[in-house]
């Protein structure tokens, strides 16, 4: 089941509900964060605050009339623009200014809400900063970013800019879940990617299954001392890299798969990510000093460093392999 605002922006969501109980909203916020930390759904739960028939403390009962008018864009008070094509134009921002120019319609409040603002065109930022700058009436207005350094500093400087938070591994996996997304490999995906369009970016890649059981097929036969995960590199792994993504994304689940080694070590088993290799990890390491299993860590960190120096990845993948044989085993 996908979260709701309140579970993903809890602070946010208190801080606003305070903001609207106390009359202190101010005429234009900056609600800037990766995609899928909550934009869009935060600047609809503070209109629905503001326009609820039965708000309790400046929290939207999520049920009413006027909730559900504006959760189905269908308020004639909650105005939205998104960009048209790739850009949001002047024609729309002059619709907005005409809009935020009348009286509301069903009352003395207007919310207006840009998506993407970053995709204004030039024509269009100068004519909303002109509005920005000379507010009039009672509204409020939010700007939606993932990309707040493209927009206009004076833009900016006109509102109060909000950072949405990051989604915890633990929301991530479980928007995930509700995304259709697998169990196992949104639990995986959690530890990998930032956002949930990473993510899901991520999962479409036609080889991240194989990725993800050639690389633990690889640290398994060399933990077992077997030289043909030396073999492997040349063999399996580099025939699966056609990009610098997927060079990014074997190397970082070579970090988690060695990262998995020093958890289970230490006792930290919760936050293993292939939880499958628990028994293997602790029947193949047992010999293995502590400072060792570290080490090796460090080594996979220190290689993913190396490979953004020019260096071939078939080149440093080899190297990997020999130097945590040298770690573990010498």
């Amino acid at each position: 089941m996908k979260m709701s605002i309140t579970e993903r922006q809890p602070f946010l969501t208190k801080h606003f509900a305070k903001l609207i109980r106390e009359n202190k909203l101010v005429h234009a916020y900056l609600l800037s964060g990766a995609e899928g930390t909550g934009k869009i759904e935060l600047a609809k739960w503070i209109a629905k605050g503001i326009f609820c028939l039965n708000s309790q403390n400046g929290v939207p009962c999520l049920k009413c009339s006027e909730c559900n008018r504006i959760e189905n864009n269908n308020h004639p008070d909650v105005v939205t623009i998104m960009p048209d094509g790739l850009s949001i134009k002047v024609e729309q921002i002059r619709y907005l200014k005409s809009e935020f120019n009348k009286s509301g319609v069903e009352s003395d409040r207007k919310v207006f809400i840009i998506q993407d603002a970053q995709k204004m065109s030039i024509g269009a930022a100068n004519s909303l900063l002109k509005f920005l700058e000379e507010p009039s009436g009672n509204i409020t207005a939010f700007l939606l970013t993932s990309e707040p350094q493209k927009l206009l500093p004076t833009i900016i400087s006109r509102c109060q800019e909000v950072e949405m938070q990051q989604l915890t591994s633990g929301q991530l996996e479980q928007e995930l879940i509700s995304e259709g997304i697998s169990e196992k490999n949104s639990h995986i995906l959690a530890n990998l990617a930032q956002s949930v369009v990473e993510a899901k970016k991520i999962n479409d890649n036609e080889n991240f299954n194989k990725i993800l059981a050639t690389v633990n097929n690889w640290y398994r036969k060399l933990l077992r001392k077997d030289l043909l995960s030396f073999v492997m590199i040349q063999s399996k792994i580099i025939g699966l890299i056609q990009n610098k993504e997927d060079q990014n994304l074997v190397l970082q689940v070579i970090i988690l798969t060695v990262r998995d080694t020093v958890l289970e070590r230490f006792g930290l088993t919760e936050e293993i990510v292939f939880k499958e290799n628990i028994d293997f990890i602790q029947q193949n390491t047992a010999q293995i000093a502590n400072s060792k299993l570290v080490n090796g860590l460090n080594l996979v960190v220190e290689s993913n460093r190396k490979l953004a120096s020019n260096i071939s990845m078939q080149n440093m993948l080899e190297t990997l392999t020999l130097n945590l044989f040298d770690c573990y085993f010498k």
